[in-house]
């Protein structure tokens, strides 16, 4: 079976072609990449007032996101091998309303940690059908020449969610606390993002009668998911996501929180938090740009030592506007790197016609990270009342994650997805 072209064989003008067919899909996936990560980016300024209203522990506050990430975590594979069944387009636009309401009925929260964790749960559940599987999948398979720069678009909505969301929700919990606070946010976003979604999200593979779309892909080269985990490049894949998701989405997160127990103002670190949204657009249009020219994994090396510098500022000099601002930036830089390369990776080496399955299972590894941080992060916190030692284990796991990526091979793809 012939292999997926890489970018620099594409036939000439068919980038063109590809925006020309699907102009809108890419920003689509801005749009449901930003509600892939609303509860996360959106409870960010709810930590604070939500351990106060209740007298909990930061750990006990961010259980629940723990709670959803490994749900969601558990959940990504079958996830996948619905999307390479039913497609994107069905399962998208009904989490587009699942996902915002289950955040909101948050709100509902008695205090008991019992009632807590069930209500988080409920929200792993209909947030399900937003997972990054979803849009990657979709614009995996409908663009190939300029498929780094419309996936570095696409993901732009985890940017996006970054800088607007804990903005919003801190301006919200001001005026009306923390409770009423969860439901607006959940509306607003709802009447903003699900008429566009219902226009533009529409891929190929969704413009297609289902006979056709099925022959389609059945011509499509790519690995099996049980093809693929015998890969070694799949292994290092899942290790280097594992431990770099631990550490970088547990920053984020935990952004405010960080500024604030050194002094900040709570709506302050909510402003320099915005340095983290803009400064990852950055990093995943510059990504998704030089994916598509230059090796992905010398991109992705380069963009994982950015945390390195940055908790390294940050330690020396303490919480500063400056300081602030500059890891807000950084940390912002490899956020933007992160989906755009590990997505682009998956699609090159492993191929598209499984690829839901097989980025579901990547897309473990790096939410299984995300859900384990929170937990680490605030033990650390809890046992020493600072998240400097945080700091210092993002510091060094990040270096590593760059070294471990200068080790991966060119990215075109393998000889077992040429021959499936």
């Amino acid at each position: 079976m012939t292999a997926v072209m890489g970018p620099v064989d594409s036939p000439p003008g068919m980038a063109r072609l590809e925006w020309l067919r699907s102009p809108l899909l890419p920003f689509a996936g801005l749009v449901g990449h930003a509600t892939t990560v609303f509860h996360i980016n959106g409870f960010a300024p709810f930590i604070v007032p939500v351990s106060e209203s209740f007298g909990w522990s930061r750990s006990i506050t961010t259980l629940g996101l723990t709670a959803i990430l490994l749900m969601q975590a558990v959940t990504s594979i079958p996830m996948g091998f619905l999307v390479d069944r039913f497609g994107s387009r069905r399962i998208g636009l009904f989490g587009m309303i699942s996902a915002p309401l289950g955040f909101a009925l948050i709100s509902t929260a008695t205090g008991s940690q019992a009632n807590w964790i069930i209500l988080w749960l409920i929200m792993g559940a209909v947030a399900m059908p937003v997972q990054s599987t979803v849009w990657t999948a979709a614009i995996s398979n409908s663009f190939q020449a300029s498929r780094g720069l419309a996936l570095g678009i696409s993901m732009c909505g985890a940017s996006l969610a970054a800088a607007l969301f804990p903005w919003l929700g801190a301006v919200l919990i001001r005026n009306f606390g923390w409770q009423k606070a969860m439901h607006y946010e959940a509306l607003i976003w709802i009447a903003v993002s699900f008429p566009f979604m219902f226009l533009a999200f529409r891929g190929v593979r969704d413009k297609q009668p289902a006979v056709v779309r099925l022959e389609a892909k059945s011509l499509e080269p790519g690995m099996t998911l049980k093809q693929a985990l015998r890969s070694s490049v799949f292994q290092r894949m899942m290790v280097v996501g594992t431990v770099y998701t631990f550490m970088i989405p547990t920053m984020v997160v935990n952004f405010i929180p960080i500024l604030t127990d050194g002094g900040m103002d709570a709506v302050q670190a909510a402003k320099l938090a915005v340095s983290i949204g803009f400064a990852s657009i950055i990093g995943r249009l510059s990504s998704g740009f030089l994916v598509d020219h230059i090796s992905a994994t010398r991109v992705g090396a380069v963009a994982f030592l950015a945390p390195t510098i940055g908790c390294g500022i940050l330690l020396a000099y303490g919480a500063t506007p400056a300081t602030g601002m500059v890891i807000g930036a950084l940390l912002g830089l490899a956020m933007g790197a992160e989906l755009d390369v590990f997505g682009y990776l998956s699609s090159r080496y492993f191929g598209t016609r499984y690829f839901g399955s097989v980025f579901g299972c990547i897309l473990l590894s790096l939410t299984l990270g995300s859900g384990l941080g929170h937990v680490g992060a605030s033990m650390i916190y809890d046992a020493t009342g600072t998240y400097r030692g945080f700091m210092w284990l993002t510091a060094i796991g990040t270096l590593l994650c760059s070294l471990c990526f200068l080790t991966m091979p060119r990215p075109e793809l393998l000889p077992e997805a040429q021959n499936s």
